[in-house]
């Protein structure tokens, strides 16, 4: 994103770069630099998202989680997880805490938390808040519709927008997800599909960033 921006960041924007440069903190220490191998992926886990972690009852829980998705993308079991399957695990979790905070009553939709959050933390939750202060404005709270992306994508990543010739660019983004998750094609995008496309969004950037890294 910083390769295209003519204008100072908005916080969606900082919060994607963060979670980019963070799975960058912890990848190619012993190999790719492109990749986290199992040792890397408890490190991350262990110090960004230890109140996860620490929860789980099974000791064998972060290993599961990296063999959810190993191959996932490029179809080889290699104990090694890109930032594409990285984003669909991190997501996964997302997800289940977007769900939870849709459930609560509205007075606990902004408890305190016990610890400090690490950055991974707080960027994962700030995306969650950005996608909940557009979405429902005029339906379900749980969706966004064709006008509420919009304004989202023109607000929170005009960066991407301003810099895109198509102007139909908007509504085929949200056409290309709409339906991918629960099979509906309603004009409607939920949680899951909006990080499915934001996710898109960042593998790009990473890419981006990996070309510009080899050339250095």
């Amino acid at each position: 994103m910083a390769q295209m921006r003519q204008s100072p960041p908005t916080d969606m924007e900082r919060n994607m770069e963060k979670i980019i440069t963070i799975f960058q903190r912890y990848a190619g220490k012993e190999g790719s630099q492109a990749s986290m191998n199992i040792k890397e992926f408890e490190n991350f886990m262990n110090i960004e998202l230890g109140s996860f972690t620490k929860n789980q009852k099974d000791p064998n829980i972060l290993k599961k989680m990296m063999g959810s998705v190993d191959g996932g993308i490029d179809g080889k079991k290699d104990n090694e997880m890109d930032f594409q399957e990285f984003l669909n695990l991190i997501g996964g979790i997302m997800v289940a805490c977007n769900d939870a905070l849709a459930k609560c009553p509205p007075p606990q939709k902004n408890p305190a938390p016990a610890t400090p959050p690490t950055e991974m933390e707080a960027s994962m939750e700030s995306i969650i808040r950005c996608f909940q202060h557009y979405a429902g404005k005029k339906g379900d709270k749980n969706q966004m519709d064709y006008s509420e992306f919009e304004a989202f994508m023109k607000t929170e990543l005009r960066s991407f927008t301003e810099n895109q010739k198509d102007p139909n660019i908007v509504r085929k983004l949200m056409e290309s997800v709409d339906g991918a998750v629960d099979g509906r094609q309603d004009k409607q995008m939920n949680f899951q599909e909006f990080m499915n496309l934001i996710g898109g969004i960042m593998v790009a950037c990473h890419d981006a960033m990996m070309r510009h890294l080899k050339r250095v």
